[in-house]
């Protein structure tokens, strides 16, 4: 008797917690929230969201994720859950805008990082694995590559696929970006092997639009691995933005907590270690590449209260190195959130950061063109509104 008594009151203590929850929740209308202009150009801003946690006012149960625009607030967690599930974002991404413009095409189109477009063309290609293993670590696994052309002058696709064998101990492949060189499309694809360990791979793909023909070059990168051998630790990133049109790849590799950066011709496949001579701390910091420079972010330019960030420029064709951003007094102590557009950085900071502020810095002239800050439209509470409200990501609609 004794154990159905405590079930009962653990079920009733249950029902009365959720119960409070839910009316608390209801009761309560979180505050709508606008990024307004502080100084600058508002532009830059234009079809952009930060994104944040409201803390809920009073309550010990938790927050509610917050989409915030120039607009106003979005809160995803109020939605149906039909709605959630689509994970719409609060503005139009390149996506969105591909499939408005070309629907059939787009069908079951989603890694940003596969797409090309030109005037002339929209290509996208895919690489996927298959599921099946072996136990024989000799056997080698189906892969496929996908590759759709659209030609927006005729309105026609050219279509190919290929099955091509990869080792045994490839989970998954990621094309990470594509270019278009001579009639070839050319793709920089990392594998990763997990079986023993995990090592990332980056290998080219080039598909010859004119003949069909796929060819695949795995890269012998110096120093780095091409199997997963017990205890292994390997990642890749490629530094290069979405969607620009480069002749230069930039990866960076992470080797067992070693950093080493390379330059990879895309028509060629030429190899260049970037060891940054004299400036080798640089590989451990945030990198971006655009046009010919790559961007390195450096927090903490002043040992006080790691007060400030700077910017250095490393120029891939004259070699040659420039601080091109200095700055002394935004504080940068907490956990930062950065994008990069073209030559823009977008930064702002987690928590109690100036206000929840977002900056906008021109990479090529070093200057602030924009300063923004979330604000509370609840003038009664504004105060203790914005105090609640820790923004933790910059949404471009890139990808």
């Amino acid at each position: 008797m004794r154990k159905y008594m405590v079930t009962a009151i653990l079920v009733v203590f249950a029902v009365v917690t959720i119960g409070t929850y839910y009316v608390q929740a209801s009761q309560e209308t979180p505050p709508n929230y606008k990024l307004t202009t502080v100084q600058g150009d508002a532009s830059l801003v234009e079809g952009i969201a930060v994104y944040g946690n409201y803390m809920i006012k009073d309550s010990t149960f938790g927050i509610k994720r917050a989409y915030i625009t120039t607009n106003g607030t979005d809160y995803p967690d109020e939605k149906s859950a039909i709605s959630q599930s689509l994970n719409r974002r609060p503005m139009k991404t390149q996506l969105d805008q591909w499939i408005e413009e070309h629907r059939q095409f787009m069908r079951g189109k989603t890694n940003t990082s596969g797409f090309y477009e030109n005037e002339e063309m929209l290509a996208y290609v895919n690489a996927t694995v298959d599921t099946k293993r072996s136990n024989d670590s000799s056997a080698k696994r189906n892969a496929k590559l996908s590759i759709s052309v659209l030609n927006k002058q005729k309105n026609n696709t050219l279509e190919i696929t290929s099955d091509i064998n990869v080792d045994h101990d490839i989970s998954d492949m990621y094309v990470q970006n594509v270019q278009l060189i001579d009639q070839q499309l050319v793709a920089m694809v990392f594998m990763n092997h997990s079986a023993s360990g995990f090592v990332s791979e980056p290998q080219i793909i080039r598909v010859n639009l004119t003949t069909k023909e796929i060819k695949n070059e795995p890269l012998a990168l110096p120093g780095v691995k091409s199997v997963a051998a017990d205890g292994d630790t390997q990642y890749a990133w490629l530094a290069n933005q979405n969607l620009e049109h480069t002749d230069q790849w930039i990866l960076r590799i992470s080797r067992n907590n070693h950093r080493k950066a390379y330059q990879v011709d895309v028509k060629t496949g030429q190899i260049s270690p970037l060891t940054f001579q004299g400036h080798e701390m640089l590989l451990n910091n945030i990198m971006n590449a655009y046009g010919q420079k790559i961007y390195f972010l450096q927090k903490a330019v002043s040992s006080k209260e790691n007060i400030g960030f700077a910017v250095i420029s490393y120029d891939l064709v004259s070699k040659e190195y420039e601080t091109t951003l200095k700055n002394t007094h935004i504080d940068l102590s907490e956990n930062i959130t950065y994008a990069f557009k073209q030559d823009h950085l977008y930064i702002m900071g987690y928590k109690n950061f100036k206000g929840n502020r977002l900056y906008v810095f021109n990479l090529t002239s070093g200057n602030l063109e924009y300063e923004g800050k979330v604000i509370s439209t609840e003038a009664a509470n504004q105060a203790e509104d914005e105090a609640n409200m820790d923004l933790n990501f910059i949404d471009l609609g890139q990808f």
